[in-house]
């Protein structure tokens, strides 16, 4: 049976209002798997005044268990002040409460060593070490819920707000408005009217300020030297993975042959400082690469699946909205080479069903994004000029100098990536931009 959260009364530090909130002493994702994830969110035993909107975590005792994992933290407050003796047997009492909820066969000889932790980050840490996730990703996630909390709290202060939106300028990223969306649309289906309509008028508010930036592309390696001293610089570090996939179209043979050659010539001068990150730099991208290669393999088969199961569908909007988390880059990639392929050998209906399951797939992804990235999406992808130019028009008040901004930014990014004629169409759209703008402050 689960453990049922205690209604707890607590006092407002900022106006004193008291108000009960939910207090989860045991956490345990065994019984309750969503609580995991509210836990890494940091929305478990969060508190929110109703009265002046401040909100914060909840500094309580936790026992956290994860039979899968066979883990089981205890995190006890220094605020608390309980002796040795009085903090043993607490946290005693706990564990047999969650053993006794624990099927026989399952009860592992991790329960009779709980590990224990002194603050509630090293907490967190512990379960995400257990998880096996990028602790730099999740903390950063953490950091941008609390920021979020913090606007939501200061949106009658303006004074607060401006000042607490200007110190946090360089966090609100793409990702952070994406986040953002995500929540909105999880309180929307909790019901949760209220919340989740001050959550999009705080998104409505920071999109008046400043346009998110979109993600900043990795340098540009200017030769397979220096592409190597890159890797080499990244080599062991928590975003590996990503950094071989951002450069893995570099990697072509010329690469290896000269990291090869500058291991042997390591090797032969009896530089071991030198030759030792060098070898061990080619197997872990081979190793990577392997990996990489393994895993979009399962996606494409995965996306090949659902775009399966998507061309049976009897309402195809339906579908695709339940199916939304699973419309990744890989999906969009096999959806458009079928789609290519159905074209090639002249099977009309299925080329046609494939671009119906494209659209709807891109306007529900793209209803997440801020409506100024939202347009610039649809002007991609538009016939230039005429399409381009309606779009242009029916979206006049969001035809601003940040949409010029961050149209340039995308430009950027795709760089030499794209043909003359595409680079042509989207010259041609900036300039169709940057004339309306002319226009309008004329």
């Amino acid at each position: 049976m689960p453990f049922p959260p205690m209604p707890t009364q607590i006092r407002c530090p900022s106006c004193n209002t008291q108000f009960l909130v939910d207090i989860r002493t045991i956490v345990d994702v065994g019984l309750e798997p969503e609580l995991k994830d509210q836990f890494l969110r940091g929305e478990l035993n969060r508190a929110r005044c109703p009265e002046c909107g401040t909100s914060g975590l909840l500094n309580t005792m936790i026992i956290y268990h994860d039979p899968e994992k066979e883990l089981l933290v205890a995190y006890v407050p220094s605020e608390l002040q309980l002796s040795a003796q009085d903090q043993e047997r607490t946290i005693g009492s706990l564990v047999n409460a969650v053993m006794n909820e624990t099927p026989a066969e399952q009860r592992k000889a991790y329960f009779f060593s709980p590990r224990t932790v002194l603050t509630y980050d090293s907490l967190f840490e512990t379960v995400l070490e257990a998880e096996g996730f990028d602790k730099n990703v999740l903390e950063r996630q953490r950091s941008w819920l609390e920021l979020i909390n913090s606007l939501v709290a200061a949106m009658d202060d303006e004074e607060a707000f401006d000042r607490i939106a200007d110190e946090n300028l360089d966090k609100m990223d793409y990702e952070f408005y994406l986040l953002l969306a995500d929540l909105i649309d999880a309180q929307a289906e909790q019901s949760e009217e209220g919340t989740s309509q001050s959550l999009r008028d705080l998104r409505d508010r920071l999109l008046t300020r400043s346009s998110p930036a979109m993600p900043s592309p990795p340098p540009e390696p200017t030769s397979a030297s220096e592409l190597i001293d890159i890797l080499l610089e990244a080599q062991g570090g928590p975003q590996w993975d990503d950094v071989v996939e951002d450069y893995l179209p570099h990697m072509d043979y010329a690469f290896f042959q000269a990291l090869t050659e500058r291991l042997e010539a390591a090797q032969a001068a009896e530089d071991a400082d030198t030759a030792g990150p060098l070898e061990q730099l080619r197997k872990a991208l081979l190793d990577a690469i392997d990996r990489q290669s393994k895993a979009l393999r399962e996606a494409e088969d995965a996306a090949s699946l659902l775009i399966m199961e998507l061309l049976e569908a009897e309402d195809l909007d339906a579908a695709v909205r339940e199916r939304e988390a699973q419309l990744d880059e890989v999906f969009f990639l096999v959806l458009g080479r079928l789609r290519q392929t159905a074209q090639s050998r002249n099977n009309e209906q299925r080329a046609g069903r494939l671009g119906a399951i494209l659209d709807k797939a891109r306007d529900v992804r793209e209803e997440k994004l801020p409506p100024d990235l939202r347009l610039i999406s649809q002007l991609l992808r538009a016939d230039f000029p005429e399409e381009s130019a309606n779009l242009l028009e029916e979206h006049g008040t969001l035809v601003t100098a940040n949409l010029l901004k961050a149209f340039d930014h995308y430009v950027a990014q795709v760089g030499d990536n794209i043909g003359e004629e595409a680079k042509e169409r989207l010259t041609g759209i900036r300039g169709q931009i940057a004339d309306r703008l002319e226009v309008d402050q004329g």
